[in-house]
């Protein structure tokens, strides 16, 4: 029971030290990028963001648009909610997780305008368009920005929007909250953006979850005095 306590606590100890090594690294690659990225006088919202590539940001840049409040939800579970609520779960909560990512231009949504521009007559005509596809640009923007392809089609967003507003049955809808959920999840999965200049070899994308091999099969070291035990403990019972 000592040893299996004593290696534990080792390990623990371990990965404590490694985390605390990739946050003092993460730390300086932020401290080096900012001091060493050239401040830029154009607004992020004239940079055409969305639709420029190679990204014109420097790491400051990309570390601040790489922040957001978006969290894991099962991809299965958002696509029931969307049929068994005809589409109405899917509006208020992409509607939330578009405000929970970074404004970057004019027409970059809030959560409350996400959802309130579907209700103003004739104008969620054009809202029926606009949203599902800023959504698409914004999510996507939070892959390019981890180094990571897109994952929302343009053209699916466009498809389902054409579906519904010829009151064809929204199928298609199914598959775009498929596609937007996913992308969610894997920028949660992600983590925050980690800057490329000065990077230590320890942030290269390669987790060590595991101790190394060494330590997980050799025999934790005894106490000195940890071969006297028995003989304290005979000598304990013979006195009862």
């Amino acid at each position: 029971m000592f040893r299996d306590d004593q290696q534990a606590m080792a390990l623990q100890n371990d990965e404590l030290r490694r985390e605390l090594e990739r946050m003092r690294g993460e730390n300086d690659a932020l401290r080096s990028a900012i001091v060493h990225s050239t401040p830029s006088g154009v607004p992020f919202s004239a940079r055409g963001l969305y639709r420029n590539d190679p990204l014109p940001l420097n790491e400051a840049e990309r570390v601040v648009l790489g922040v957001h409040g978006l969290e894991r939800f099962p991809v299965w579970l958002a696509a029931l909610l969307h049929v068994l609520t005809f589409g109405l779960f899917s509006v208020i909560y992409y509607a939330v997780q578009g405000g929970r990512l970074p404004t970057i231009e004019t027409g970059d949504p809030g959560a409350h305008k996400g959802v309130g521009f579907f209700l103003i007559p004739y104008f969620n005509l054009y809202w029926l368009f606009a949203f599902p596809t800023r959504l698409a640009d914004r999510l996507n923007l939070q892959l390019r920005l981890r180094g990571e392809a897109p994952m929302v089609s343009q053209a699916l967003m466009v498809a389902c929007s054409i579906s519904t507003a010829l009151i064809v049955v929204p199928f298609f809808w199914i598959f775009a909250v498929v596609q937007i959920q996913r992308a969610i999840n894997r920028i949660a999965e992600l983590g925050p953006v980690v800057p490329r200049l000065a990077a230590p070899a320890a942030m290269t994308g390669v987790r060590v979850d595991a101790a190394p091999a060494s330590v997980m099969t050799a025999e934790p070291e005894a106490w000195a005095d940890e071969g006297a035990w028995p003989a304290d403990v005979q000598r304990r019972e013979g006195h009862r």
